[in-house]
């Protein structure tokens, strides 16, 4: 942190024209994980991000004036970097009232202001675009559609599906830190290959060769495990790290592949499908505060897309549970940092591998998964941020609404409640007093 705080504060002191856009966020991520390493704390970044905010407001005002005679793609530039700006100095002033004065009402003011900028240069949310795709995947991933006897039987991958913001990072960093299981970090090698696997299943059974579909589904998920290992060996190659043992797992972590699992289950009908739930309204609220990079993650930022996409992830997910009882693991990030020795202990066990006590120095690993989440899984478990959202549960209060009842998840860890089950059967076959006969006439 020392090294990256006298980094950004060489850069802030050369960038005389505030060109330099990212210099604030990663400041304010150093000021945020340990401020005693920024020399003046806060108080070295304040002035340049209260300066730089008149000056930029002073861009809009005179923005027609300083650009007449521009053509309109060049205006579109200096407006989207304005805007960009503007969004990131509030982003930081919300961090810095958020984290450091408490003043929530400061914080969220700058909050709102911030995602003003942000979806003023996008377009509106389409409402139910993302309804009706979830309930195309449903219409086709019905109870009959998997072929039976066809797949892989491999376990090597392990998949991590879930919602933004709900401790992916951590749990993926628990398995990585297994001595025979890699993380292979946001880019994932199935969904990389998803346009290949679909188009090649759908060919499969226009043939209507009863065995076509088995080979090129074997094929396909051949060419997927191929990919994870190449992937990793590459990575080892390039940091000249010497191999000791060879993993037997490969952790495919894509989020949103959640609406992949019937593509997932017919390649790997046996591999680990891993779904981390939070609190809905901490996992939304987390959500919401992040700037995500461009991209499918834009609409975070407003509450109608936010909610529509967060309501469309609980139906999909419901829908799995229905027409693949059983198939998706599904674990709890409160009971992680709750108690992370059980819930490592119950994962590790379930991907087949034995224990190794290391696993619990996960957050002592270099190799760092390159995240949002990072810094907060380096510096190992803590829960004071669990039910955070209420500080801000006014301000959240139309949130709530737009989510309805999906403001409850109650789901159980499903390997917690493998152990109780099992615990459970274990009192009842020592118990002399156990009747099954009487238990069934009740």
């Amino acid at each position: 942190f020392a090294a990256a705080a006298k980094n950004y504060l060489k850069l802030i002191a050369l960038d005389e024209e505030n060109i330099v856009n990212d210099i604030y966020t990663g400041l304010t991520k150093v000021l945020v994980a340990k401020e005693s390493v920024v020399p003046g704390g806060w108080n070295a970044l304040l002035p340049r991000l209260y300066s730089d905010l008149e000056e930029q407001k002073d861009n809009l005002v005179n923005f027609e004036r300083n650009l007449a005679g521009k053509d309109q793609n060049e205006r579109m530039r200096t407006k989207q970097f304005t805007y960009d700006k503007l969004k990131k100095i509030h982003l930081s002033l919300f961090t810095y009232h958020d984290v450091k004065t408490n003043n929530t009402e400061y914080a969220w003011s700058n909050l709102t202001h911030a995602f003003h900028y942000k979806m003023a240069v996008l377009p509106k949310w389409t409402e139910g675009m993302e309804m009706q795709r979830t309930k195309t995947v449903e219409s086709i991933f019905h109870r009959e559609f998997w072929p039976k006897g066809v797949g892989s039987p491999s376990l090597t991958p392990i998949f991590i599906i879930g919602f933004v913001r709900t401790g992916s990072t951590l749990l993926e960093r628990v398995l990585d830190a297994h001595s025979r299981i890699v993380g292979t970090g946001e880019d994932s090698v199935f969904n990389g290959r998803l346009d290949k696997i679909r188009d090649g299943i759908v060919e499969a059974s226009l043939t209507q060769n009863p065995t076509a579909v088995h080979t090129v589904v074997k094929e396909l998920a051949k060419e997927v495990v191929s990919g994870m290992r190449t992937r990793w060996k590459t990575a080892m190659e390039k940091e000249k790290s010497k191999i000791d043992v060879y993993p037997k797992r490969f952790v495919d972590k894509m989020l949103l592949n959640y609406m992949n699992v019937g593509f997932i289950h017919m390649l790997f009908p046996n591999a680990m499908i891993l779904h981390v739930i939070r609190n809905p309204m901490d996992t939304l609220f987390s959500a919401y505060k992040h700037d995500f990079p461009p991209g499918s993650l834009d609409y975070t930022s407003d509450f109608v897309g936010l909610a529509e996409m967060y309501n469309c992830y609980r139906d999909i997910m419901n829908h799995w549970d229905r027409v693949l009882p059983g198939r998706v693991t599904h674990i709890r990030y409160e009971d992680m940092v709750q108690d992370m020795p059980r819930a490592a202990k119950a994962i590790i066990k379930a991907t087949g591998l034995g224990w190794e006590e290391d696993v619990l120095n996960f957050h002592k690993k270099k190799q760092a998964v390159n995240t949002l989440s990072t810094a907060q899984v380096r510096k190992g478990v803590y829960t004071h941020h669990l039910e955070a959202w209420k500080r801000y549960e006014k301000e959240l209060h139309p949130l709530v609404k737009l989510i309805g009842k999906n403001i409850k998840y109650e789901k159980e860890t499903s390997l917690f409640r493998k152990e109780r089950m099992k615990k459970m059967a274990h009192n009842l076959d020592e118990d002399p007093f156990h009747d099954e006969e009487t238990d069934e006439d009740d």
